[in-house]
């Protein structure tokens, strides 16, 4: 009888320590930000993404480092400070699946960190890098954005940039989807 007790127990913690290691591993994965727009060095994690569709034939495609509820919230009034937002300004009427936009395709585009949500408007931040503006060494010179994916409640897409002065532009996002053509 020990001996079956003693056989009992062993199995139990070989058991246990082959189900910790699996969860060990499992959590390396998931703490591995896949979600993120690099700028040279720097990385920036994104966690949700937003489409909205306009009127005149182009449709404006955010991401952003805060979470859906927080950017409901934002609408309703919360401040919202150390927020990092991706901006794209697309010629054409909505997204598409399996779908390149070349840079002469993108009407205006820009990345700021660091920046404040005050009353439902972004200010102050950091620029990273735009299409436009008044430091040329911050100015896009070539890149595309790639959507793989889009559909009612995902997006996934990999954009490349190159600015000005040499600094290499990547990002990356599959995730949550706030679609704002419902919205007024």
């Amino acid at each position: 009888m020990k001996t079956i007790k003693i056989l009992y127990l062993s199995l139990l913690v070989v058991f246990f320590t082959a189900c910790s290691s699996d969860d060990d591993n499992n959590s390396i994965e998931d703490n591995t930000v896949t979600n993120k727009i690099t700028v040279g060095d720097s990385e920036f994690e994104m966690k949700t993404a937003i489409v909205e569709p306009t009127l005149n034939n182009s449709v404006f495609l955010s991401l952003t480092n805060n979470t859906q509820a927080q950017i409901e919230d934002s609408y309703n009034g919360t401040t919202l400070n150390n927020v990092d937002y991706f901006y794209a300004r697309i010629n054409h009427s909505d997204l598409t699946s399996n779908e390149t936009y070349d840079l002469s395709e993108i009407s205006s585009l820009e990345f700021i960190v660091n920046g404040d949500i005050i009353d439902a408007e972004y200010e102050n931040g950091f620029i990273q890098f735009y299409k436009s503006g008044s430091n040329p060494d911050l100015e896009v010179t070539q890149g595309s954005i790639t959507v793989t994916n889009y559909s009612t409640d995902n997006l996934t897409l990999t954009f490349n940039f190159v600015r000005n002065d040499g600094t290499e532009i990547s990002g990356n996002y599959n995730g949550i989807l706030l679609s704002l053509d419902d919205q007024e």
